[in-house]
């Protein structure tokens, strides 16, 4: 099976989000060996906004169904997932707005949606997505970037979906290296929990 890494960490060897997402994998892939991960590493891709010299190139793609142009890779990797992992720190109120880019690159109509009358559906082939992230500040209920990426994936055909989080930890009165031990292992828990939908 296949896992895409989504990977939007800016701070790489110091991100606490990344120490989540290494025990997430960890755990997924000790339950399902046969895994192979693929990562988009956002701040290396560097991807560019849409816009419209490369929203007419997208489209006239689309209607070619040319998936082997290099453009829309990461819409064809994104499609040829069976699981989705996205590293994401909590970022004014959402996530790093590379991430926000990414999702613009990956609705690849007649790849990963197409119309059917006054309907779109998402034609991905991940069975599950896990959203890991980090945040300095308390969150609660208003994780907006979770549930952004979780209506993203809903649209496309991504059915499951985790949410896993780490929060106030640059709070003077939060133990941080508790709270993250905490989150690893919820983030095992979910790991074990959408490894079942892998195994026959």
């Amino acid at each position: 099976m296949k896992i895409l890494l989504v990977d939007a960490c800016l701070r790489r060897e110091e991100s606490r989000t990344l120490r989540l997402t290494g025990a997430f994998l960890d755990e997924f892939c000790q339950a399902v060996p046969d895994a192979a991960v693929t990562v988009h590493c956002l701040p290396e891709m560097r991807l560019q906004p849409i816009d419209r010299e490369a929203l007419n190139l997208r489209e006239s793609l689309c209607d070619q169904r040319a998936w082997e142009h290099p453009f829309l890779r990461p819409a064809v990797e994104f499609n040829q997932a069976d699981l989705v992992v996205f590293a994401a720190p909590y970022w004014d109120l959402s996530f790093p707005s590379m991430l926000k880019v990414w999702v613009e690159h990956i609705y690849v109509r007649n790849l990963n949606f197409h119309y059917e009358h006054d309907r779109c559906i998402g034609t991905a082939g991940a069975k599950a997505a896990a959203y890991i992230a980090t945040a300095g500040s308390p969150v609660g209920d208003n994780d907006w970037g979770a549930m952004y990426m979780q209506a993203v994936m809903k649209s496309l055909g991504v059915g499951e979906f985790a949410s896993i989080r780490a929060e106030g930890i640059d709070l003077d009165t939060c133990d941080v290296q508790s709270a993250l031990k905490d989150a690893e292992g919820r983030a095992r828990a979910a790991a074990r929990r959408l490894s079942e939908l892998y195994q026959n």
